[in-house]
């Protein structure tokens, strides 16, 4: 029986991120010297439970930014109701993307490490060290406060894995998220977390990984099948303005032709396009192929000098050409729009509200989004999109038109409410132990 244990606290919207750090650890032989368990909701009750079974605990989250407030709460439950010798047999580290780009704040909610980037192969080191009660500090890919908890102190990534020697769904846990084919972008929107997290080095799993996987879920009466991907129209491409045509259609084919399988997503959630990449031949073949009857594309803004600044790299010309291939294919258009953006002007935002009104005429559905700055993003520390009255009269119009999605007032209100939380964090104490 072991006496240590790993809690990780898994919900709906760290799934997809949690899923490959659980199947890491259980194909590494090294890790069997603990007990690795999946918790709903973690809080001092179901903690002092497993401290009485466990000497050693560590206790993981990961989560999003738009997900502080929780994480925020769920903390500070933890070290008002633990005692203080309880608190000192618990590790609590964190990972995902608010980690990755605010590392400090992460570590002033009372969390001991931070894992930075990718964390297949930094969490397994950790783990490892964990195990042999060995230097933890030395892992690559963290980042922690001295002694004094003055000096934040972030230690170099590890190398980047090869995808394909890294399971994309956990066979033992029961775990089957959308199928990561693509990891990292080329592109670099200033908005953008994706290439801080995974660098603009673009990576893809081999046709014959994921179909090892296909195979496997067939038999197992798994199937539905979707991708994760920051890019659909990517795989396999040299160069990211230019699609692998061959490639994609070639595996979708394949997959859609094993046994068991029954239906087949693709550029849709949670793997949208890029203007750039689609063409009248691409969806034409995909509409024989694919069950989905929608494709998730951003636009975001329908002001050229706006797409230049934030290095969107496409113009609004390529966007709604790229919008008419994917109507014209039997496809429904999903397009979102980014408003508030910084140094976007009144006029810039009218510019999209027309393009909207276009779109919407030859049968696209829109989603506006609210600007909100992201950490480790080039517009980290931006402020919080806010739009004019003007403009928020006219998004007001077209929600009540149906012609976009989304409660404009609770976005505005969701996304300060979040900066706040960070606000506070920064101001208070850090949460220590003792």
């Amino acid at each position: 029986m072991n006496n240590s244990a790993l809690i990780f606290s898994l919900e709906k919207k760290n799934f997809y991120s949690i899923t490959p750090l659980v199947a890491a650890i259980d194909q590494n032989e090294k890790l069997c010297g603990f007990d690795l368990i999946l918790e709903s909701d973690v809080d001092s009750k179901k903690t002092q439970s497993y401290l009485k079974k466990y000497y050693r605990v560590i206790i993981a989250f990961s989560f999003r930014t738009a997900q502080l407030e929780k994480i925020y709460s769920a903390m500070n439950e933890l070290y008002i109701n633990l005692k203080t010798q309880d608190l000192k047999r618990i590790m609590f580290i964190a990972g995902g993307s608010h980690s990755t780009g605010d590392p400090m704040s992460t570590l002033r909610l009372g969390f001991d490490y931070a894992f930075i980037g990718e964390g297949e192969l930094s969490f397994s080191l950790f783990l490892e060290k964990w195990l042999n009660q060995e230097k933890l500090e030395k892992t690559p890919g963290i980042a922690y406060l001295t002694e004094n908890k003055e000096k934040l102190i972030v230690n170099p990534s590890p190398p980047q894995i090869n995808l394909d020697s890294y399971p994309m769904i956990s066979r033992k846990r029961k775990l089957f998220p959308p199928l990561e084919i693509t990891r990292g972008c080329s592109f670099g929107c200033a908005f953008c977390q994706v290439p801080s997290i995974f660098n603009r080095k673009t990576r893809h799993r081999s046709p014959d990984v994921i179909l090892e996987t296909v195979q496997w879920m067939g038999k197992h009466k798994l199937d539905d099948i979707r991708f994760i991907t920051p890019n659909s129209f990517g795989y396999l491409s040299r160069n990211p303005k230019e699609i692998n045509e061959e490639a994609i259609i070639d595996l979708l084919t394949r997959i859609k032709n094993t046994d068991g399988i029954r239906r087949v997503f693709f550029g849709t959630f949670p793997g949208e396009v890029r203007p750039e990449t689609v063409t009248k031949s691409i969806m034409t073949k995909l509409k024989k192929i694919v069950s989905n009857n929608k494709i998730a594309i951003g636009l975001q803004s329908g002001s050229d000098k706006i797409l230049r600044m934030y290095h969107r790299g496409h113009s609004v010309e390529e966007g709604i050409r790229a919008i008419k291939h994917i109507r014209d294919a039997g496809f429904v258009p999903i397009v979102d729009f980014i408003f508030g953006l910084p140094d976007a002007t009144e006029s810039d935002e009218l510019q999209s509200i027309e393009v909207i009104k276009s779109l919407s005429k030859i049968g696209a559905k829109i989603r506006a989004h609210v600007f909100m700055p992201l950490p480790g993003s080039k517009l980290a520390n931006a402020p919080v999109g806010k739009t004019s009255k003007k403009i928020r009269k006219e998004l007001g119009k077209l929600s009540k038109q149906k012609l976009i999605e989304g409660n404009w007032t609770h976005q505005e209100k969701y996304a300060e409410e979040t900066w706040k939380i960070i606000k506070k964090i920064n101001s208070l104490p850090i949460i220590r132990k003792i």
